[in-house]
């Protein structure tokens, strides 16, 4: 059993941060709340080297982030699921490059 399905929590509202990515695209954060009032921030740097992802950071795909409650997607086929989100974020935080 993974953590989101342990503790039932859920994704309510996700959005991205292009405030500080660099020409390149890297740099985009990601917002995600969940229904348990925590929030989790990271880059999606990590992702770069996945097409759909890859679309996002260069700016060819603009679309917005959804959320249906337990991942992320775009239209674009990008998606992460809770778990994954979590352990980015958990790989960022050991490695000093966490938001």
């Amino acid at each position: 059993m993974t953590m989101s399905e342990q503790s039932k929590v859920n994704i309510t509202e996700v959005w991205l941060d292009t405030a500080g990515c660099n020409q390149n695209g890297m740099g985009i954060i990601l917002n995600v709340d969940l229904n348990n009032g925590a929030c989790m921030t990271f880059s999606l740097d990590s992702k770069i080297d996945d097409l759909h992802f890859a679309d996002i950071l260069h700016g060819r795909y603009r679309g917005e982030p959804k959320t249906d409650g337990g991942r992320v997607y775009w239209d674009n086929g990008a998606s992460l699921s809770l778990d994954e989100m979590i352990a980015i974020l958990q790989i960022q935080r050991k490695t000093g490059t966490a938001v």
